[in-house]
């Protein structure tokens, strides 16, 4: 059965044109003309994944987002936000509202069909019972289906999925270090384009150590030239 993807962008043309590329990918593709549609789309047939622009008239996209990630019955729906209006910060506040990932327009189709596989390859491999449902290192625990995260018995909710993601990576291979381009490439799912995309691990890594109340030489630390690691204080 094919896998359905939602595009939800006011622009008709562009809809059209990524719904040709990811139409002969092999996904059934269904599209919404505003963020209002959107949104009572997803609610009444949970798509496999969404692909979301953020300039609309009305409900604009990050108000999307934010509603479908706080709704329990569309929490899981995994979001690609991918629009042109990339101003500073705009990915991180994405992020942090519940995106999954973060693409700027114009994008090659083959840019985006690989982030669509890397998405849908993960949330089936959550699906499948793939990930350890619970990793400890020291005093850190990480519930793998709940994306939570508890430190001395403190638990911290407000991980973005990706953040999330990265620790539990890190996690599971403490002590040892990884280097940022292996880390955007398992976290991600796909090669990193640029050296800026690799500045996108660097930025995860100072949101995690800032909400967690971690200075840089403890817990998640830099490692010169190996990029990151996860070590319990002794």
């Amino acid at each position: 059965m094919a896998l359905k993807v939602l595009l939800i962008d006011d622009d008709a043309s562009f809809r059209k044109a990524v719904s040709d590329v990811l139409t002969l990918e092999g996904y059934e593709i269904r599209q919404a003309p505003s963020g209002k549609a959107g949104i009572l789309a997803v609610q009444s047939e949970a798509p496999d994944l969404v692909i979301l622009d953020l300039v609309m008239p009305g409900v604009r996209g990050l108000e999307v987002c934010q509603q479908l990630k706080q709704d329990a019955a569309t929490a899981r729906v995994p979001i690609i936000i991918l629009t042109g209006n990339d101003k500073e910060g705009q990915d991180i506040a994405c992020l942090d509202m519940g995106a999954d990932d973060y693409l700027t327009k114009p994008v090659k189709s083959e840019r985006l069909l690989a982030y669509c596989r890397a998405l849908l390859r993960r949330i089936a491999g959550e699906g499948r019972g793939g990930p350890v449902a619970r990793v400890e290192v020291g005093s850190l625990c990480l519930d793998y289906p709940r994306k939570l995260v508890s430190l001395d018995g403190k638990d911290f909710q407000h991980l973005t999925p990706k953040e999330f993601e990265l620790l539990y990576y890190l996690a599971k291979r403490t002590p040892a270090p990884t280097e940022r381009s292996a880390i955007y490439y398992d976290v991600w799912g796909v090669e990193a384009p640029s050296e800026g995309a690799l500045k996108t691990v660097e930025v995860h890594v100072r949101r995690i150590r800032l909400k967690l109340g971690w200075r840089s030489d403890q817990w998640l630390v830099s490692v010169s030239g190996r990029g990151y690691a996860l070590i319990a204080p002794k």
